[in-house]
């Protein structure tokens, strides 16, 4: 059990460092949005294709392949029952868009890295940046229209950093050909900002919340729901017809049992979208998970 402690009490100690460097000024919200754009748009590509470039090769792409089908198809399947459960709960405008948002993009990245990395190694890494792409493709072509105008569907959106780091990556390592060595470190040096900078700016927006002393509105228990019960349940549904190594079960499991995206409610503020709920809906659920998901993986 304290094997399977040891990654979250990492992550909640960087959690608590951006929460005392808010307190004390040395963050504040603003600055928070703008790392925010830094990780999505330069950090998190990098970390993306580093990942995907230094574990792939044949046999885990053999293994991981249902890792990416399931990212996509669990998207989908989140986006249909979110869009009821917005009607039952009478969400209209940008508060239904970001509730779609929260409960059909998870934290597929910043909290399962740090988690696989030290209880089954950095090779292992790679399974949840294939799970990842499947995520992406269904957020970048569908997802994302939801805070934006202009069709629902686009294809045109899938030509974006993340997409294009994750497919290069994957060509490249696969294919086993080589970049130069100075290159690589450069992007893994900027990729490895990425996690840290998440755990920051979740930790300023636990101690933003708690200052402004919101209580949790109905629509982000329908987001940890979502998330923690209906996407987990999921994965037990498809688990007992897919035939993987125990190691991959467990990951497959913790990667359908993320909390929405870090960087969901500055992604939200942007696009003046309803930012105390997207605030609310990343705090809450991943606070949560943090208690759930250390026992669920013991069980597990």
């Amino acid at each position: 059990m304290l094997s399977i402690l040891q990654p979250f009490l990492m992550l909640l100690l960087l959690i608590a460092l951006g929460g005392y460097l808010y307190r004390t000024d040395v963050l504040d919200l603003e600055f928070c949005r703008r790392l925010s754009r830094l990780v999505v748009r330069v950090t998190f590509p990098a970390l993306l294709f580093t990942s995907m470039y230094r574990h792939i090769d044949l046999a885990s792409l053999q293994q991981g392949w249902i890792f990416t089908i399931v990212g996509l198809g669990t998207s989908i399947i989140l986006a249909v029952t979110a869009h009821y459960s917005a009607t039952l709960l009478r969400l209209q405008g940008m508060t239904y868009s970001t509730y779609q948002i929260l409960c059909t993009n998870g934290n597929n990245i910043f909290l399962p890295v740090p988690i696989i990395s030290v209880l089954f190694g950095s090779p292992y890494v790679v399974y949840a940046v294939l799970f990842e792409l499947g995520a992406a493709l269904f957020y970048w072509s569908y997802g994302i229209a939801h805070l934006r105008s202009g069709r629902k569907f686009s294809f045109k959106r899938l030509f974006n950093p993340n997409i294009l780091a994750l497919l290069l990556g994957l060509a490249l390592g696969a294919l086993g050909i080589q970049i130069p060595s100075p290159l690589y470190g450069a992007l893994e040096i900027v990729g490895n900002i990425t996690v840290g900078s998440a755990m920051l700016i979740l930790g300023a927006q636990v101690v933003n919340l708690v200052e402004k002393r919101l209580k949790p509105r109905g629509e982000v228990w329908g987001v940890a729901l979502h998330r923690l019960l209906l996407s987990p349940l999921v994965g037990m549904l498809i688990l007992r017809f897919v035939d993987l190594p125990t190691e991959l079960k467990t990951i497959f499991f913790l990667m359908l049992s993320m909390p929405p995206l870090v960087t969901t409610a500055l992604v939200a503020a942007s696009y003046n979208a309803d930012e105390e709920l997207a605030a609310m809906g990343v705090v809450i659920p991943t606070l949560l998970s943090f208690v759930l998901l250390p026992i669920f993986l013991w069980l597990f």
